[in-house]
């Protein structure tokens, strides 16, 4: 009369394999839950990244334009400019063509541009923090001068890369 006994045998296994199918489940739910964050805390880092430089080379240009009076007001300056930013020399470009879109208009309006890299020592240039700074000088010297400060801070240099997030201040005054 062991009768009993044989209708019990596969009712173990039946509960073993869904309380295993149910802690997969529930491994591979905290699995995605913690890629997603890593992600999250990823792209926060990086964002702020490309905030600070944008924010070094903002400060860069107010330092060189408030107090050493670097940039120049016209499309047509005298002297070609090397500033010092993060402990490097770095060159400025001219715009002269206006084609980024700005105020120019005529000769009293200069855009010095530059770029600014913070690479640290032994680090890829492609995979380093930089900033690319246009500073806008209009009629300078007259009642509607202007300057404006644009800086946009980049968390790599490799534009091709895709988690390359941009940030952007600009300052007027």
């Amino acid at each position: 009369m062991h009768t009993y006994n044989n209708k019990k045998k596969g009712f173990v296994i039946l509960i073993a394999v869904l309380v295993a199918g149910l802690m997969i489940s529930i491994g591979a739910f905290i699995a995605n839950i913690a890629v997603k964050e890593l992600k999250l805390s990823i792209s926060g880092r990086d964002s702020q990244v490309a905030f600070y430089a944008a924010d070094a080379a903002m400060e860069c240009a107010l330092y060189q334009d408030l107090r050493l009076e670097q940039f120049s007001a016209s499309s047509t300056p005298n002297t070609f400019l090397a500033l010092r930013c993060n402990g490097a020399d770095v060159n400025v470009e001219l715009d002269t063509d206006c084609s980024n879109g700005s105020i120019c208009s005529d000769n009293d309006t200069g855009i010095s541009v530059f770029e600014v890299s913070f690479a640290a020592n032994g680090q890829s240039a492609d995979f380093s923090p930089f900033a690319r700074v246009e500073v806008i000088k209009d009629q300078i010297g007259t009642v509607n001068d202007q300057t404006i400060i644009r800086s946009r801070g980049y968390n790599v240099q490799n534009f091709d890369s895709p988690n390359r997030v941009e940030r952007a201040l600009e300052v007027q005054y």
